[in-house]
């Protein structure tokens, strides 16, 4: 719970709150096309975290 509340942490600090719901749930080309809440499920935290700041970086 701990890691999820840092990624949405991150987002929300550039986009609102409509970006970063659609975010965790909507395919993620840097996740291999996997939903990060799904992968934050299956405990690839780390890649989710990659994926997050890629995000905010590209603006």
């Amino acid at each position: 719970m701990r890691d999820t509340f840092q990624v949405v942490e991150l987002l929300a600090e550039v986009d609102p709150d409509e970006v970063v719901r659609a975010w965790f749930i909507g395919m993620n080309p840097q996740l291999e096309d996997a939903a990060p809440a799904e992968l934050i499920a299956e405990g690839r935290v780390r890649d989710v975290m990659a994926a997050a700041r890629a995000f905010v970086n590209a603006g």
